[in-house]
């Protein structure tokens, strides 16, 4: 079931997640509730709402999905591997798993990161089995030796087919503890380079394939959301949304990188299969790559 509330005049004031621990009965715990709510599963008069010191006012209308305390399996998550040798491991990552060293050994064993992808991004993800390796493609990524493409399903049609934004990002803000970005004057960020295609329209939404040029932090939803295309399910750059879907996590998928082997100089390419959530949007919004 979905769980619905309407916030009262005594409960007006309270935050998200103290009016949640006191109305839903069904939580096993306030970790819970805040996992939920964290995950998106929570909304506030049909906005999905990730803050949870939200201040509610009289008459809003809160809801949990249906699937808020479902308990997960507990069964090791099978993780496609795109490739390995001796030096390197690229493999799908699926959306969810945080890429820091503890959760990414925890799942790969004794492998080091060389880049990150945001937790609810998917996509190829390059991890070095040796510190000689990393340091390798370490070099590589400064030189800008990669070259990565990714997918995006992005909020209201893209007019345009094509272009490039030029800009320089730096810290804006804080919100609930993560930092937000945004574009800058020069002597306050860095350069950031994307260059995107629009490969598919609709009236409520778009598929964009964006190669980023450099690699800064949110680059491609600080980018895409500047464009006054966020991607769907980003409310951390995208406030107001034209489109009806509403996903559980950003629709951003790194779909491709390809460089040359650090060691043999081999060519190396590598395409991270498109997950189900992504192809369940593409479908619901009728849209094709």
């Amino acid at each position: 079931m979905t769980f619905k509330w309407r916030v009262s005049k005594k409960e007006a004031g309270m935050g998200l997640l103290q009016f949640l621990r006191e109305n839903c009965v069904e939580a096993p715990s306030v970790k819970a509730i805040k996992r939920a709510i964290d995950s998106k599963l929570c909304s506030v008069n049909n906005h999905i709402e990730t803050i949870s010191s939200l201040s509610l006012e009289e008459g809003d209308t809160v809801v949990l999905k249906e699937m808020a305390f479902e308990k997960k399996k507990s069964e090791k998550l099978k993780i496609p591997i795109l490739f390995e040798d001796k030096e390197l491991l690229i493999v799908a990552k699926p959306a969810g798993l945080v890429c820091d060293p503890q959760s990414i050994q925890s799942v790969f064993g004794q492998v080091e990161l060389v880049h990150r992808l945001d937790k609810e991004t998917s996509g190829a993800l390059i991890l070095a089995k040796t510190p000689l390796a990393k340091e390798k493609m370490v070099v590589c990524f400064k030189e800008r030796a990669i070259a990565k493409l990714y997918l995006a399903i992005v909020d209201g049609a893209v007019l345009k087919d094509e272009g490039t934004i030029d800009n320089f990002l730096g810290k804006k803000r804080a919100l609930e503890g993560q930092t937000v970005y945004g574009a800058v004057e020069q002597k306050k960020g860095q350069r950031a380079i994307t260059h995107w295609r629009c490969l598919n329209r609709s009236k409520s939404a778009s598929v964009v394939c964006c190669e980023p040029y450099t690699g800064r932090t949110h680059q491609l939803r600080v980018h895409l959301s500047g464009m006054g295309h966020p991607i769907l399910g980003d409310i951390q750059y995208g406030k107001k949304f034209t489109s009806h879907y509403k996903p559980n996590r950003n629709l951003l998928h790194a779909y491709s990188v390809a460089f040359k082997h650090p060691t043999n100089g081999k060519q190396i390419k590598v395409i991270a299969p498109i997950p189900q959530d992504f192809k369940q949007a593409l479908e619901a919004l009728k849209l094709s790559i």
